[in-house]
């Protein structure tokens, strides 16, 4: 995806959604952006959170970026 693509694809979302990336284990690699999706993100830390099914208390809607691999 390019950055002419990327902001395409934002520009459709609500600008307030809060951006999630996906992440290896280890944060030693790296990988091109495949997708963009909107779905709900529940933080467990102030670095660090799972993405949820459905809203409710602590849980913000959110774009998530998906890596090729």
């Amino acid at each position: 995806m390019t950055v002419e693509e990327l902001i395409l694809e934002l520009k459709t979302l609500p600008q307030d959604l809060i951006v999630i990336m996906s992440k290896d284990a280890e944060g030693n690699r790296y990988s091109p952006i495949v997708e963009t999706d909107v779905a709900y993100y529940e933080a467990d830390s102030t670095w660090s959170g799972e993405r949820v099914e459905s809203p409710g208390d602590g849980v913000v809607e959110a774009v998530f970026l998906w890596p090729t691999n």
